[in-house]
């Protein structure tokens, strides 16, 4: 099950893409996640705009970021607000991993005698 649809795309950005290659693009977003993060709640509001950040990043970074009319041009860069979020999204799920050892007394001497006797 996917996590976000090709309309959610189309709500925050503009693209002459086909709903099916939006559709394949959210697939490979969304394995992502599944790869990083582990399989997530596809009703989690986080996760789904996770997943609308990826594909959006990804469709964006095939498209040129100016537009121009005659005297007016626009540029548009929203790549790093999006990379700011997406990083954001990433640490807030990714649960951390500490790990503790027994604290164990090694023995200069002995461990030195083992390495002449060789």
């Amino acid at each position: 099950m996917s996590y976000c649809v090709a309309s959610d795309i189309r709500a925050i950005l503009s693209t002459t893409l086909t709903d099916s290659q939006i559709t394949s693009i959210i697939e490979e977003s969304d394995a992502w996640i599944d790869r990083v993060l582990g399989v997530q709640s596809a009703t989690d509001k986080l996760i789904r705009k996770l997943s609308k950040l990826l594909t959006a990043r990804e469709i964006k970074t095939q498209q040129p970021t100016s537009i121009s009319l005659g005297e007016y041009g626009e540029k548009h860069e929203p790549d790093q607000v999006w990379a700011e979020e997406i990083d954001r999204i990433t640490r807030l799920y990714r649960s951390g991993k500490v790990v503790s050892t027994p604290y164990e007394h090694i023995d200069e001497n002995d461990r030195y005698q083992e390495d002449l006797r060789k």
